[in-house]
């Protein structure tokens, strides 16, 4: 039992657009309303793009899709909701730098993620400096004389 999208577009230039609930999957629409130039009419999917699956509650008379807060027709059902998941973004690799400690007794790393621009360090300096340690500036001078 599918919903359908109703878009009218009348002889002064407004536009009306409601969704129905229709027993059939195909639907005759003559307009009842004088004035009506076109009007189309299609199934319609409540398209969903998000992080968590979507749910259906009913609230205070209305329905809505949960998480995401979207009120919906009466009669949507789960088979009305098309989700899917946000494609991921492409990532660049990290930039990595591995320094001798002054002591010759271990070896730093640092490295710079150019997705969210962050700088880490595993030396003590780096949390003092609050993440600007020599390690940090060196990585960064040699980042900028390769642009």
């Amino acid at each position: 039992m599918p919903l359908h999208r109703i878009i009218a577009w009348k002889k002064d230039g407004t536009k009306t657009d409601e969704i129905i609930f229709s027993e059939t999957t195909s639907l005759g629409f003559s307009p009842s309303e004088t004035g009506i130039h076109s009007s189309s009419v299609s199934i319609h999917k409540y398209e969903i793009v998000g992080d968590m699956n979507p749910s259906l509650i009913e609230s205070k008379g209305k329905k809505y899709i949960v998480p995401y807060w979207i009120e919906v027709h009466s009669k949507t059902t789960m088979n009305d909701i098309l989700f899917e998941f946000p494609k991921p973004k492409d990532s660049l690799p990290k930039v990595k730098l591995e320094s001798e400690s002054q002591s010759g007794l271990g070896q730093y790393k640092t490295t710079f993620n150019p997705n969210n621009g962050n700088y880490k360090c595993n030396c003590m300096g780096f949390w003092r400096s609050k993440g600007n340690c020599k390690h940090v500036k060196e990585l960064k001078a040699q980042l900028e004389l390769k642009n």
